[in-house]
C-alpha cells in the first residue's frame, strides 16, 4: 500500500512565490506537516484539485489544505470530490459536502451550539433587504452568500444605508442564497477567535484582528493574526462543538466571536480547508500528523484485502 498523501491546494498555490508572504505561508505550513508525516514514514505531494494528470479516482490518501477557490467553482469541485474513493479524503466527504454551504450553521444551533444569530434569505425572495433587518430588529446587518469565502461579497450596512442597497441586494440575491447576521462590535476592537481541533483535542488558537476601519479579519483586507493562549473553557467550546458534528472530523478550525453580553457565539466551523496556523504553534503539528498515521491504520490498512 502506497505511503504517499496528497496534499490538495488549488493551481494559483502550486509554485512557490518569492516576496509573496501570503504563498509562502501555505509552503511554510506544509513542509510543517509533511516533515511530521515523514516522521513517521509517508511522503506527500502537493496537487491542485484540478490537476487532470492526477487519477483522482484511485487516489488512496487526500488531505485537503488550501482549496481556496472551491466556492468560485462549486459544481466542478463536488464532481471532483465525488470522484475520490469513498475513503480517501481525511475529513469525509459529507461532511465537506456539508461544510460548503452555511446553512450549517443553523444545523449547529438545532444541536445546542450558540452562533451568531442567523437568518438564511433564498435565492430570488421577493421581500427587500430593508425588510428583512426591520422584522428582525437589526439596527446594524452584515449579508454574505451562503456558499463563499474569504469575504466574497460581503457587505456590513448600517440601519441608514439597508433600504438604498435594497437594489443591489436583488440583484445579487436574484443568483443565490445569502444569510443575514447582526454586525458584532467586538469584532472590530477584539477580533475574532480561530480554536484549531484536531482528532478532537483543541490544541492551540490565534486572534485575528481587523485593519483600523474595516471589519472584515481576513489578512485579504490588511487583517492581523496573533498566538492566543487557550483558557479551559475555550478548549471546552472548541471541542464541545467538533464532537457534536457526525461523520466526527479529524481536524477541523471553529471560530467564534464575543456578543454584547461577553458571551461565545460560534461565526463559522471549518472543515473543507481550513487555515490551522501551524507557523504560530509548529509543535502542534504532530497532533494532526499521529492523527492522520492513525486514521490510514484504521481506516486503510487494518481494512486492506488479503
Amino acid at each position: 500500500m502506497s505511503r504517499l498523501i496528497y496534499f490538495v491546494t488549488e493551481d494559483r498555490y502550486i509554485t512557490p512565490s518569492p516576496g509573496n508572504s501570503y504563498i509562502e505561508n501555505i509552503f511554510l505550513e506544509d513542509k510543517l506537516l509533511g516533515d511530521a508525516l515523514a516522521d513517521l514514514g509517508y511522503k506527500y505531494k502537493r496537487a491542485s484539485w484540478r490537476d487532470s494528470s492526477i487519477d483522482w479516482e484511485n487516489a488512496e490518501y487526500v488531505l485537503i489544505r488550501t482549496t481556496w477557490d472551491y466556492f468560485d467553482y462549486l459544481n466542478e469541485f463536488n464532481q471532483w470530490l465525488q470522484r475520490l474513493p469513498s475513503n480517501a479524503c481525511m475529513n469525509p466527504k459529507e461532511l465537506i459536502s456539508w461544510n460548503t454551504d452555511k446553512h450549517y450553521l443553523l444545523d449547529l444551533a438545532q444541536k445546542g451550539v450558540q452562533i451568531i444569530p442567523s437568518t438564511i434569505i433564498p435565492k430570488q425572495h421577493p421581500y427587500p433587504l430593508s425588510q428583512w433587518a426591520i422584522e428582525l430588529k437589526h439596527e446594524q446587518i452584515v449579508v454574505k452568500p451562503t456558499i463563499a469565502g474569504a469575504a466574497r461579497l460581503t457587505f456590513r450596512l448600517e440601519e441608514r444605508q439597508i433600504e438604498a442597497f435594497n437594489p443591489e441586494f436583488a440583484k445579487m440575491n436574484a443568483q443565490e442564497d445569502f444569510i443575514l447576521q447582526p454586525f458584532v462590535p467586538s469584532v472590530t476592537n477584539f477580533g475574532e477567535l480561530s480554536l484549531m481541533v484536531l482528532d478532537g483535542k483543541c490544541t492551540h488558537a490565534v486572534q485575528k484582528k481587523v485593519k483600523e476601519g474595516d471589519f472584515r479579519v481576513q489578512d485579504d483586507f490588511g487583517g492581523t493574526v496573533h498566538h492566543f493562549t487557550l483558557t479551559a473553557d475555550l478548549v471546552e467550546l472548541a471541542e464541545m462543538v467538533i464532537n457534536l458534528i457526525q461523520p466526527k472530523p479529524l481536524y477541523g478550525r471553529v471560530d467564534i466571536l464575543r456578543n454584547d453580553t461577553d458571551q461565545w457565539m460560534v461565526s463559522e466551523v471549518e472543515l473543507i480547508e481550513p487555515e490551522l496556523w501551524f507557523r504560530t504553534a509548529p509543535n502542534m503539528v504532530k497532533y494532526l500528523a499521529m492523527a492522520i498515521h492513525t486514521h490510514i491504520q484504521n481506516h486503510h490498512e487494518n481494512h486492506s484485502n488479503p
